[in-house]
Formats: C-alpha cells, structure tokens, sequence
C-alpha cells in the first residue's frame, strides 16, 4: 500500500515498512473431481430445473474458466473459425483476455444467439452438488470445475506453461498448485539432470 502511495505521489518519504519480509502462508488444499465424482455431478445437474447449469458447467470443465465467466459470456465470444471452435473469456478476474480452444460437440451445445447467453446459475451450481455425495473443501463449490480442469490437465501430461496462459495466471506461481498432478514431473529430474553413470 506505501509503495502504491509513493507511486501516485501521495507519500513523500520512504515506505516505512519496506525492510519487512512478507509473511509466507501455508498453501490451501485444492478441491477437484475425480471421473467418477464428475459422471455424478452431471447426472445430477441434468436434473436442476436451472436451464442453463449443464452446458455452463461443461464450459467450466472444457475450458479451466470461472463459473461467473461462463455464466457471463455473450454469443459473440463463442467463435466457429473454419475446422477450430474457441471461446474469447473477457473483463475476467485477472484482468486478461483469453482464448480457449473447444471441441465441435461443446460449441454445438452452446446456444447460437447474440448478447447474453445465460443467466447466474451459481446458486443452482452449489444446490446440485449439494444433492450429491461429492465432498468439497469449505468455500471451493465454485471454484471445483476450474481446479478440475487444471488438475486433470496436469494429470493428463499438460505443460504447465500451457494451463497459465489457459487459466490467465499473471505468475506462474500460481499455476505451480498443479505442478504436483503432473505424473512425471519428478521423473523428469532424471531425464533431464546430467548423466552421471
């Protein structure tokens, strides 16, 4: 915040805090779905009354995005280009827009209108999981489809680099959460350190 006031030229002397370290906070466990838990969660959201809940959860799994950014897209960021399908997620949480490659079946779900393409379902989102045997970290219902994607990326051999630009992460450190669903990363430090036998 002092370096901020500095900044703008609101504070005339030096940031009095600027010799302390910050503290370092014990990382939180991440909530995601295993395949099994995903089949139940969308059985049960092809029962909610809510229209929109399915198709807006499977761009959540398909894509990494936020709920609220699926809930919040418009026909014109869901994009058929030739052969390739994509959806442009803008105003997101990280102030970056970005473009995320889709299948042909998950465009053909998505309605083909102009403005908003759906409603607020997050309430319907956590009310269904809630109906379900899933158990999920407290404060994570909404974020699960998202640390799923990321999760099952890295499980599935993704680069790591890949789910940053995917996620919209400014650091990389904040995609190294998933660095440990990566099933060779420690495998790599043989492969890739020097051969020494």
């Amino acid at each position: 915040m002092f370096n901020k006031l500095i900044e703008v030229g609101e504070l005339k002397y030096p940031n009095p805090l600027a010799e302390i370290k910050p503290f370092k906070l014990q990382q939180t466990e991440l909530s995601f779905l295993m395949e099994d838990e995903i089949i139940t969660l969308l059985n049960e959201l092809k029962r909610s009354t809510n229209p929109h809940i399915l198709i807006v959860s499977k761009i959540c799994l398909a894509t990494g995005c936020r709920i609220s950014e699926a809930c919040n897209l418009k026909g014109s960021q869901v994009i058929k280009s030739g052969d390739s399908y994509r959806i442009t997620f803008i105003n997101t949480k990280g102030k970056k827009n970005r473009t995320v490659p889709i299948s042909e079946k998950l465009f053909n779900e998505i309605p083909k209108k102009s403005g908003p393409l759906f409603a607020d379902c997050r309430k319907a989102f956590e009310r269904a999981v809630n109906k379900t045997d899933i158990n999920l970290l407290k404060g994570q219902c909404s974020c699960v489809l998202r640390h799923t994607f990321a999760s099952h990326f890295m499980m599935n051999g993704g680069n790591i680099l890949v789910l940053q630009e995917i996620l919209g992460h400014a650091k990389i450190e904040q995609t190294m959460v998933y660095l440990h669903f990566s099933p060779s990363h420690l495998e790599d430090a043989i492969k890739f350190g020097p051969h020494i036998n």
